[in-house]
């Protein structure tokens, strides 16, 4: 019985070597974000359910740089989504997700001399400051 165990252990640790050392590279586990606009349209819709229930969002367009986002729309209700007030949101990609930023989270502290220059300590590219910024 002591054999057995001790072997099925050798076993397991030789296995589990081998499988560890296979690859150098980590293998992807659910792929990549597309900065694509059928990629952000679900994301940028939860955003503007989250902001209301009833809020519907027509996605117009799509920017993208170093991992980030922002999409330009109109966020207006379910009774009349023509209606509505033109809105971004910010995302960053994070593995095989968009996730929402805020303008508070992202954008820095603005200059008071120049407000449209990118702040220093802005997280958001700075090129997409402006049309997820300065909206």
């Amino acid at each position: 019985m002591r054999i057995a165990v001790l072997s099925a252990t050798a076993l397991l640790a030789v296995g589990t070597l081998a499988a560890c050392s296979s690859s150098d590279e980590p293998e992807a586990v659910g792929g990549m974000t597309e900065c694509t606009m059928d990629a952000l349209a679900t994301p940028a819709q939860d955003a503007a359910t989250a902001l209301g229930a009833d809020n519907v969002y027509t996605l117009d367009s799509v920017d993208c740089s170093d991992g980030w986002a922002v999409t330009g729309g109109i966020l207006g209700s379910e009774a009349d989504p023509e209606t509505g007030a033109p809105t971004s949101f910010i995302f960053q990609a994070e593995g095989q997700f968009w996730i929402p930023k805020t303008q508070a989270q992202v954008c820095g502290t603005p200059n008071a001399d120049d407000p449209s220059a990118v702040p220093d300590d802005a997280e958001i590219p700075s090129a997409l400051y402006e049309a997820g910024c300065l909206t």
